[in-house]
Formats: structure tokens, C-alpha cells, sequence
């Protein structure tokens, strides 16, 4: 959750860069999509009309994990229609949510991860992190959980799945969002430090240290974090100056930088399309074609006054917003898509 979303309210699917450093397979879809998106449903969602945070989905199981912050509840929606699996109460001001080995992990205040059993549903454990814990990622080759202790200006790497030894990374002032980078076999999480610039840094989950610090200058208050498809660079979201910056993360770390919405929070990339989405605060979306170099902008639209948070489901490009006050005034999960234009005939013999 973004700073203005605690003063407003007091990956998937990415593939792996293989070698990193050589030249990536990755390329974009060859049809091409419509913009902007269009309208699918607005399923209604349980609970009240207050703030959600974080998403992620879960293919093993055809689950769709959603953190009612406000609610203190995690709703888990059937991916097909959105409809309610299951609804867990009592997880106190929930945000981060990450999947991998069957568990899904969430982040609660004031300073727990809540580990869940993916299939059942039932709660595993819950287990200490540090103080605000955000943004979470997965190691699923180490098996360690990555928790953005975000007053802490820490990551807590959490061993055996979440079930195991805690350590803390200290990183600088505030950190924002996490990311595991299967590539690397590291993580990377956004750091705000005590004087400028924020930082990208690399943390080794084995070794439990820094392995490397990026400086992005022009980024104010460093948050959201996402990997581009081929691994080569890296998208963070400037929350306080409202700024994307790309940033390349082998050689002499280029760095480009586009405006965005006020307050940009959450992003989402469909690795088909070559798309990214940055969520904002004050509810307007913007989407870059990232096949391109650089930052190219595509699309600006308001997909919801407090559409602030955003998901894709690759295989059909649905991109889901959840929101606290839909059309009758009631949270609803709003469901939207590109439409792809029909490819170019073709001439006979």
C-alpha cells in the first residue's frame, strides 16, 4: 500500500530471463489489442466499502487472492467467475500477497505474515516480521518468503517457506514494495532512503545480505516494484512525484522516467501483450507498451475513483480492479479487457 493510500485511509506470471545478461527469447504477442479497456462485469464483492490492497493469482488452483485491507479479511474468488471460494476474516489490515509452494502468504499489520494452505484454505501458522509489513515475494527455488517491513526500512527473509528462521536486511529509511528475481535468484525491493536518491537494491536470500544498490534519481518516494518479462530491467513506481522509472539493471543502469497517475501504487504486467500497468491513487491508469525501449505510453484512462490496485490474468488478458465503492455504492471486483483486433487475412495461392 502506497503512503497517500495510509493518508487516504488514516508476478505474476513473469518469466524467468534464464541467463541473465545474454539476449532474451521474450517477445510480445503479434496481434494487436484495442485500447482502451472495455467494461467485462462488476462482480459484487462480500464486506464492506473499504480500501483494498494487493493481488495475485494463482493458477495451480484457478484462485484469485484479494487483500480487503480495510476489511481486515482476505476474499480467495474463483478465477473463472469471480465468484467468492472463501472468505478468511479476523487478518488484521491485510496488503501484500504472494503464492508459491502451495501456501499463499500474506502481510498483516501491526508485524505478521499470515501463511495459508492454497488448496484448503485453512491457515497454517501466522509468524513475526518486522514493523508495517507491505509488499511480500517468493523464492521458490530457496523456499524463502521476502516481507518489505516498510517502517523498518527492512526486508525480513523468512526461511522454510515462512515456516522457519527470520533474518533482517536492513535497506535504508522506508521500503516499499518486494520482488523475487528467478534469474538472479534474488530479490529487489524499493528503497526510500534519508536523503535522495531512493534505491532499487538486490538482496541474496541465501547470504542474507545486499548484493547491490541502483540509485534512481528523479524517483520521489520509491514503492511499487515489478520485473520486466525478459529480466533485464525493472519498473518502479515514484509515489510521491508521480513517476514511472525503467530501469536497466546490468551495464550502467539506464534509467528512463514517464509521468503517471497521482499516487501510483500498484503495477501488473501481461507478459503476452508486452503491457504494463500502474495503478494510482487517484484512480487513473496508465499502460506502457514495453516490447519498446524506454517508456512508451499507450493508454490513459479511469478505470475507478479508488482503483488504486491492479491485476492481469495472462492466458485471457482480463485486468481486474477491486474497488471500495462501486456503481450501487458496494465493493465490487472490476473486471476489464483489451479487445484484440482479428489478424490480417491472408491471400490465397
Amino acid at each position: 500500500m502506497s503512503r497517500r493510500g495510509r493518508v487516504a485511509v488514516a508476478v505474476m506470471a513473469l518469466s524467468a530471463c534464464g541467463a541473465c545478461g545474454r539476449k532474451s527469447a521474450w517477445a510480445p504477442a503479434s496481434r494487436s489489442p484495442v485500447l482502451p479497456l472495455a467494461l467485462v462485469a462488476d462482480v459484487a464483492l462480500p464486506g464492506g466499502s473499504t480500501r483494498f490492497d494487493y493481488q495475485e493469482l494463482d493458477p495451480a488452483t484457478g484462485h484469485f487472492v484479494v487483500a480487503h485491507m480495510n476489511d481486515a479479511a482476505v476474499l480467495v474468488l474463483n478465477l473463472g467467475d469471480a465468484s467468492v471460494a472463501k472468505l478468511l476474516p479476523d487478518i488484521p489490515t491485510p496488503r501484500g500477497v504472494a503464492v508459491g509452494d502451495g501456501r499463499i502468504f500474506v502481510t498483516s499489520s501491526p508485524s505478521q505474515l499470515v501463511i495459508l494452505d492454497a488448496r484448503t484454505l485453512g491457515e497454517i501458522a501466522r509468524v513475526p516480521t518486522g514493523k508495517g509489513p507491505d509488499g511480500v515475494g517468493y523464492d521458490p527455488v530457496d523456499h524463502v518468503v521476502g516481507v518489505s517491513d516498510q517502517h523498518d526500512g527492512a526486508v525480513s527473509l523468512i526461511a522454510g517457506a515462512g515456516s522457519g528462521a527470520r533474518k533482517q536486511v536492513l535497506l535504508g529509511k522506508e521500503t516499499g514494495n518486494v520482488i523475487f528475481d528467478p534469474g538472479r535468484r534474488a530479490f529487489w525491493a524499493a528503497v526510500v532512503n534519508a536523503a535522495p536518491p531512493d534505491q532499487l537494491v538486490q538482496i541474496d536470500p541465501v547470504a542474507q545480505a545486499v548484493t547491490a544498490r541502483i540509485d534512481l534519481p528523479g524517483c520521489g518516494g520509491a514503492h511499487g516494484v515489478r520485473l520486466h518479462p525478459d529480466g533485464q530491467s525493472a519498473f518502479v513506481a515514484c509515489e510521491d512525484n508521480d513517476r514511472l522509472v525503467r530501469v536497466e539493471l546490468g551495464g550502467a543502469h539506464a534509467l528512463t522516467t514517464a509521468p503517471t497517475g497521482a499516487g501510483p501504487d500498484v503495477m501488473s504486467v501481461d507478459p503476452g501483450l508486452g503491457w504494463l500497468y500502474v495503478a494510482a491513487e487517484s484512480g487513473d491508469l496508465v499502460v506502457f507498451d514495453i516490447g519498446r525501449p524506454g517508456l512508451v505510453t499507450i493508454d490513459r484512462e479511469h478505470p475507478g475513483d479508488n482503483a488504486h490496485s491492479v491485476a492481469v490474468e495472462p492466458t485471457t488478458h482480463r485486468v481486474f480492479f477491486p474497488l471500495m465503492s462501486g456503481p450501487n455504492g458496494r465493493p465490487v471486483l472490476r473486471i476489464m479487457q483489451p479487445k484484440l483486433a482479428a489478424p490480417p487475412a491472408t491471400s490465397g495461392p
